[in-house]
């Protein structure tokens, strides 16, 4: 306790204060003002809260993220500067970006409270994930055309993008783990750790496509099966040693090939299993490189 007074009293001198993280409770008052003072902007017709807003937030940590539908895509600039203004007036904000060709603002309160709000016209509303919740809706017709174009969506085909990741992964994959023996054999050990990174985040982009999940920045990685993660998890790197290297590059390329050899001819396999383990075994059986001081 002394410890923390003394610290407390150093910022103070500093100029530093304390903001406590929100909570829960000041979330939602934050969520309420967004919704009144956009509600009676003559040109914002719909607020749409997406993200775990849309289902009742994954806990007290989880951000505010929303959609604004507004009546003319002419209009955005002057709403977002509307936005902006009423949001200053209540909050204070330690960090502000307005993407205007994105159609999205990101604030980050000193509270450390991040709100994103995108733009667009009302009439081309279209969901792009599967939870939305309407805050408020001017016409009465933003749900059904969320409703209408998430059902669209769903019966269309995936096959599409299961095979561009497919055929990326084939492309490109082969290389990150060749590059990564040679840097491993070279005691370049942060280039291995880099190269293991591509290639597993390839791996990992097949297995969002297999499952169905969102797998961008390793969003719902933790929903896949139990058999996966435990593969997964093997390819991390837990020891900048060359034994502990070349077991993660062996881990990581069955997985890789067990994953791609599974669609057959539709993986487009360009560098197969074999010709990658007999470069991989090649590099090992090299005399140890020794790289230039």
């Amino acid at each position: 306790m002394l410890q923390c007074a003394y610290i407390f009293q150093s910022c103070e001198r500093w100029g530093l204060k304390f903001m406590a993280v929100f909570n829960a409770t000041d979330r939602k008052n934050i969520m309420d003002y967004i919704v009144s003072f956009t509600e009676q902007n003559e040109h914002i017709i719909a607020l749409i809260a997406v993200g775990s807003g849309s289902f009742g937030y994954i806990d007290e940590l989880s951000d505010l993220d929303m959609v604004a539908a507004i009546d003319s895509n002419e209009n955005m600039e002057t709403v977002m500067e509307y936005v902006a203004s009423q949001l200053n007036k209540r909050l204070n904000f330690i960090y502000f970006k307005q993407m205007t060709q994105r159609r999205l603002q990101v604030y980050l309160g000193d509270n450390y409270l991040e709100i994103d709000i995108g733009y667009g016209a009302y009439t081309s509303a279209a969901a792009t994930r599967k939870n939305w919740k309407v805050l408020f809706d001017k016409t009465g017709t933003i749900d059904e055309m969320m409703r209408s174009s998430w059902g669209k969506y769903e019966r269309e085909p995936k096959t599409d993008e299961h095979n561009k990741k497919l055929a990326e992964c084939s492309d490109v994959v082969w290389h990150n783990l060749m590059h990564s023996a040679v840097a491993i054999k070279r005691g370049q050990y942060w280039r291995a750790v880099a190269e293991l990174e591509l290639a597993r985040n390839s791996f990992i982009g097949l297995l969002g496509c297999r499952y169905s999940l969102n797998t961008s920045r390793g969003r719902d990685v933790d929903k896949l099966p139990g058999a996966e993660l435990t593969v997964l998890r093997k390819t991390l790197v837990s020891s900048f040693t060359q034994e502990a290297l070349w077991l993660n590059l062996a881990v990581l390329t069955d997985a890789v090939y067990t994953e791609l050899e599974r669609y057959g001819e539709r993986a487009c396999i360009t560098v197969n299993r074999q010709q990658i383990n007999e470069y991989i075994n090649a590099c090992r059986d090299l005399q140890d490189v020794a790289l230039p001081q």
